[in-house]
């Protein structure tokens, strides 16, 4: 993770400089925002295989969109103010469906390419 955070700091210098707050530090290298939720049980690919996933929900209140897996046959809550952390590469995963209000959710990650060019 050290390398690929100098790796984006070298290659992103500027836009890191022009916006300091893009820079989480290394500890994640993607954003992905959603609406709703996933419903599909399904797999991240393209995580790092030891890398960890967090899921930052925020919004008006909902009602749903619970973080399931269905492996360990748990479903979690996740609610405004909180923020869950997994490793979605290798645990199946979906959304409960948002029944009521609105949800928009952060998905912080690092992608196995970027981490196998920081080698």
């Amino acid at each position: 993770m050290n390398r690929a955070h100098a790796r984006v700091k070298r290659i992103l210098a500027k836009q890191l400089r022009d916006r300091p707050a893009l820079d989480f530090g290394g500890a994640f290298f993607v954003v992905a925002v959603k609406e709703g939720s996933s419903e599909r049980i399904h797999l991240d690919f393209n995580d790092d295989e030891h890398g960890v996933s967090w899921v930052v929900p925020f919004g008006d209140q909902w009602e749903g969109g619970a973080f399931c897996a269905p492996q360990l046959e748990k479903k979690i809550p996740v609610g405004p103010g909180q923020a869950l952390g997994g490793m979605t590469r290798l645990l199946a995963h979906c959304g409960t469906p948002v029944t009521s209000g609105r949800r928009v959710i952060l998905t912080l990650f690092s992608d196995k390419n970027l981490l196998q060019h920081a080698t």
